[in-house]
């Protein structure tokens, strides 16, 4: 028999709207790994699974080779369940898997995680085969022990972004393990002189803390800054003269910056990045090729960025940022909270964001003027003259025109998806 890690997303996942429109909580990435990796990394040994809200069980099959929303063994002599939420740490999970008794934690009123020692009844397993994970927690929270235990939730996005230093310190020491030695043979190349001869023209500033990948292209002009944070820059990636990389950094797969000031910064695979990005996660696919200032914030993917779009992140009085969060003005305590930009928008040349902003997924964002509003609902194009529905036939159209010269197809399930996204907003304008 095995050992089952369920990783699953609770009820709180619109809380992070925009970026949860089209995929899980657990797989934001606030630094190198996404949540639901870090959790696995915690708990060697145990095969995964993933439950998540069945309207996009489909699309996260697709991101991933790993089980959604049922499971496909007969039986486990232990199972672990993890809300995708936690903040983990490695004492955390040293204690879960320590523990020899069922045990159910909550914290702050959410089930941070459930253990479960010896084999599940039938209706217990019957339960996680339909993917009923509720009824099953229900079950096993009656034959175990019930503590309340204090440990971190990521509650909404601007957390995230705040803890982007943080994640990306931790996960390069993470991932310090199986890059060690590339790590050494750079800072030896660097010491040595043996760099301006491989990397001709690029400058590296503490090297000890600077990983590159042996295929990623570092080009003349480029300045590498790990004085204040390591850098993890992936397979593939190329970063083009006149670049000043400052971090903690990470830099995804294919991905490419153009030029600029990119300082404390997470960006995922294939995307092209210039002029300034400060305190920023990119999810993955997306643009922001030229000139403009983005900072303090979370942008998803297939986002176009147009040319000098720029967003504020600080309000000209120093106060705390207040954050439109499902209709409801949040006050997130921190003076510096930029923009939350989903999947599918646009914005057009020139566009000015205010501070806080909150778009959703599938927008044209078109302005002469200052985005002023706190909140943005999927699927519109927006103008200073007018706020209309963008029609999911022809968004569509354009998303499949965007995605292709990536290499990717719309699939039919995200197709889906998005369709229903744009149909439930229609509904509840009636």
């Amino acid at each position: 028999m095995s050992k089952w890690l369920i990783i699953f997303e609770d009820d709180r996942f619109d809380y992070f709207y925009p970026l949860t429109y089209l995929r899980p909580v657990y797989f934001l990435r606030p630094g190198i790994r996404a949540l639901y990796e870090k959790v696995i990394d915690n708990f060697p040994g145990y095969k995964s699974f993933l439950f998540c809200r069945p309207e996009i069980a489909a699309v996260t099959s697709e991101m991933t080779h790993i089980s959604v929303n049922h499971v496909d063994e007969d039986k486990a002599e232990e199972v672990i369940l993890i809300n995708g939420r936690l903040r983990l740490s490695a004492d955390f999970a040293a204690a879960l898997n320590a523990a020899g008794k069922n045990a159910f934690l909550t914290s702050g009123g959410n089930v941070a995680a459930i253990k479960v020692v010896g084999g599940l009844t039938l209706d217990e397993q019957n339960d996680l085969n339909n993917g009923e994970l509720g009824a099953f927690a229900d079950k096993i929270r009656r034959r175990s022990e019930a503590l309340d235990v204090e440990i971190p939730f990521y509650q909404y996005l601007w957390e995230m972004v705040n803890a982007i230093d943080q994640e990306l310190a931790d996960d390069f020491e993470f991932l310090r393990k199986q890059t060690g030695e590339r790590i050494k043979e750079l800072e030896l190349e660097v010491t040595t002189g043996k760099a301006s001869s491989l990397y001709p023209g690029v400058h590296f500033i503490n090297p000890g803390s600077i990983y590159a990948a042996r295929d990623a292209e570092l080009l003349p002009g480029s300045v590498i800054d790990a004085s204040k944070g390591p850098i993890f820059i992936g397979t593939g990636a190329r970063i083009e003269p006149y670049t000043y990389l400052i971090g903690p950094a990470y830099l995804g797969k294919d991905s490419i910056l153009v030029g600029g000031r990119i300082a404390g910064s997470s960006i995922g695979p294939v995307c092209r990045v210039g002029g300034e990005l400060e305190e920023t996660i990119i999810q993955g696919y997306s643009n922001k090729y030229h000139a403009g200032f983005i900072g303090h914030s979370y942008i998803g993917e297939w986002v176009n960025l147009g040319a000098m779009t720029t967003n504020s992140d600080l309000k000209n009085n120093y106060s705390a940022v207040r954050v439109s969060v499902k209709g409801k003005e949040i006050d997130t305590g921190s003076m510096k909270v930029g923009s939350f930009i989903g999947d599918f928008t646009k914005t057009a040349i020139g566009t000015l964001l205010n501070t806080g902003i909150n778009i959703g997924i599938v927008c044209n964002i078109v302005s002469d003027g200052v985005v002023a509003d706190k909140e943005i609902p999927s699927f519109t194009w927006y103008s200073s003259r007018h706020r209309i529905d963008y029609q999911v036939v022809k968004a569509i159209e354009t998303i499949r025109r965007t995605m292709s010269r990536r290499g990717k197809e719309l699939s039919p399930q995200l197709s889906v998806l998005l369709t229903e996204i744009s149909r439930l907003k229609s509904e509840k304008k009636e």
